[in-house]
């Protein structure tokens, strides 16, 4: 036999889509914010000697997302030859890896608070 009156109201999903929209801007801006630093220490910490400058001057770092999907730092070389500096001898001249290493704490906590300011401003 059905119950009478039994009423169900979600409060939960009208709060999620209000809040998932201020913590993906608040993550995008936490990224954006990264992509200066992780470039300035790649090209800081690059432990190679300079002939041309251009492989230092060719690191750079970018934020690449899909709103409400995927937030993604990518670090890279720019010249040809900037694999063989990652993987050659093993790795004595490598600087994306050791620079991710570097930024992605950083990134953690930065993420986490941005998360947190839009929670709290909810």
């Amino acid at each position: 036999m059905p119950r009478r009156g039994v009423f169900k109201f979600d409060t939960l999903t009208p709060s999620l889509e209000r809040l998932l929209p201020k913590v993906d801007a608040g993550v995008d801006i936490a990224f954006d914010a990264m992509e200066a630093q992780a470039t300035s220490y790649a090209r800081a910490t690059a432990p190679w000697t300079d002939r041309t400058g251009n492989a230092r001057n060719g690191l750079f770092a970018t934020h690449l997302s899909e709103p409400m999907v995927v937030h993604q730092l990518v670090t890279y070389h720019t010249m040809p030859y900037g694999v063989w500096l990652e993987v050659r001898w093993s790795g004595r001249y490598a600087v994306i890896g050791p620079t991710m290493f570097h930024i992605a704490p950083i990134l953690a906590a930065n993420v986490a608070a941005a998360v947190n300011r839009s929670i709290r401003e909810g």
